[in-house]
C-alpha cells in the first residue's frame, strides 16, 4: 500500500511542476488581438446637396403647380445642387401609392451624370403611443403611413430591422432634445440603419440634441436638410449636406449616407474630409495603435472672401468637450495632429471668420 501512495504522490507532483513551467508569467503571456488600420487613405469626392423637401405630395406643403416633384429637382439642378432629395409627408391623403411611384419615376429622369434626384419618404410620428419624432427614411422598397393605426416606433423599428429594408438608410430630423421618447431604440436590428442626424435644419441648429443621441449610442453623422416646403428656398437656402463619395451616383450617395461619411455646413461650398489612422470620417474602428492621427483637410474656394478663411478646427468628445483644436487664418488648411490613443467618439466642429460659432460640423468617428 505505501508502494502506491508514493506512486500517487509522485504522479501528482509531475502534474503540478508540468503546470508551473507551462503557466504564462506575465512576461510570457501571449499578446492581445492586434488590430491593424489600413495603409493607405481611400479617396473620395465632396458633393454637396438637400437631405430635406417637399413637393405638393405633402398636404402641408404648397398645394400649386409651382410645387410639384419635377420642378423641385430642375431648380436643385439648376441651382448647383449635386443632389436633392425630395422627402414627403406619408400621413396625408395627398399621399399614395402613385404619388410613391411618381417621385421615383421623377428622380430618374432628372438624374444627370452631374445631378442626383433621389426619393425618400419622412416617416412623422406624430401620435404615437410612446416615441415620437420624424424621420427621413431612403432606399426603401415600400413607405409606411407613421399615423395609421398600430404603426408606433416599436413597428418602426421592426419595419427597418426587416430583410426586405435591407437597403434603407434613415435620418433623425429636427430632434429636440426629449425626442424619440428619450432617443429609445426598439430593436436593436435597427439601430444601424439610422445613420444620420439633422444637426441642421433650415437654419435652425441641433447640435445639443444631436451629443444627447450620440450619448444614447447612436452612431449618427450631421447633415443639413432644408425642409422647404415649397420651390422658393431652393435658390436661396445656404446650408448644405456634404457627403464624401466614391462616385457621384444614387448608389454613392447612399453608400455615404450608410457610411456616415457626412457633414452639415452652413458655407454652401465648404470643402471637409479628414480621416484618423487612414480611417475615414464615420467609421467606427479598433486600433492598437498608442495614439490617433488625424488628418484633416478643409477648404472653401471663396478665396475673395477674408471672412471664408479656416479660423479654427476643433477635436471635439461626444461630451462635447473640446480634445484638440488649432488655430488658422487660410482658405485651405491641411492639419496633421495626433492624440493619446482612447475609446470613444470624435468629430470636428469648423469655424471661420463669419461668426463666434461653428460654420461646419463633420462625422464622428468612433475608436471601439
Amino acid at each position: 500500500m505505501k508502494s502506491v501512495h508514493i506512486i500517487i504522490i509522485s504522479a501528482l507532483a509531475a502534474v503540478f511542476s508540468s503546470c508551473e513551467q507551462s503557466a504564462p508569467t506575465p512576461d510570457n503571456r501571449p499578446p492581445g488581438k492586434v488590430y491593424t488600420d489600413p495603409e493607405e487613405k481611400q479617396e473620395y469626392a465632396v458633393c454637396f446637396g438637400n437631405t430635406h423637401s417637399h413637393c405638393r405630395y405633402s398636404g402641408d406643403a404648397n398645394q400649386t403647380e409651382a410645387n410639384t416633384v419635377e420642378r423641385h429637382f430642375a431648380l436643385a439642378r439648376e441651382n448647383g445642387y449635386d443632389f436633392y432629395c425630395v422627402t414627403d409627408h406619408s400621413q396625408y391623403d395627398t399621399y399614395s401609392q402613385d404619388a410613391w411611384e411618381h417621385i421615383a419615376a421623377a428622380a430618374d429622369e432628372c438624374t444627370t451624370e452631374k445631378f442626383v434626384a433621389i426619393r425618400g419618404y419622412e416617416h412623422s410620428e406624430n401620435n404615437g403611443p410612446g416615441a415620437k419624432g420624424h424621420q427621413n427614411v431612403y432606399n426603401s422598397d415600400s413607405y409606411l403611413n407613421a399615423l395609421a393605426e398600430g404603426i408606433d416606433m416599436t413597428y418602426f423599428h421592426n419595419w427597418l430591422a426587416d430583410p426586405s429594408n435591407s437597403g434603407a438608410v434613415v435620418s433623425m430630423n429636427h430632434p429636440e432634445k426629449d425626442q424619440y421618447d428619450g432617443f429609445a431604440c426598439y430593436n436593436e436590428s435597427a439601430r444601424n440603419k439610422v445613420t444620420m442626424f439633422e444637426v441642421i435644419n433650415g437654419k435652425e441648429l441641433y447640435f445639443d440634441s444631436f451629443l444627447i443621441a450620440l450619448g444614447k449610442g447612436w452612431k449618427v453623422s450631421p447633415i443639413a436638410g432644408c425642409d422647404n416646403h415649397a420651390t422658393n428656398a431652393i435658390s436661396t437656402w445656404t446650408p448644405r449636406t456634404g457627403l464624401a463619395v466614391e462616385r457621384l451616383t444614387r448608389e454613392g450617395i447612399f453608400d455615404a449616407m450608410r457610411n456616415r461619411r457626412t457633414y452639415a455646413t452652413f458655407d454652401p461650398d465648404l470643402k471637409l474630409i479628414y480621416y484618423v489612422n487612414n480611417h475615414v470620417m464615420g467609421s467606427a474602428f479598433n486600433t492598437s495603435s498608442e495614439e490617433l492621427r488625424f488628418e484633416i483637410s478643409v477648404s472653401d474656394p471663396d478665396k475673395s472672401s477674408a471672412d471664408a478663411r479656416i479660423r479654427r478646427i476643433e477635436i471635439t468628445g461626444a461630451s462635447g468637450a473640446t480634445v484638440k483644436a488649432g488655430e488658422f487664418s487660410e482658405h485651405d488648411v491641411e492639419w496633421k495632429v495626433a492624440i493619446p490613443a482612447s475609446k470613444g467618439c470624435y468629430f470636428l466642429k469648423i469655424y471661420n471668420f463669419t461668426s463666434s460659432e461653428p460654420v461646419a460640423y463633420a462625422a464622428p468617428v468612433w475608436v471601439l
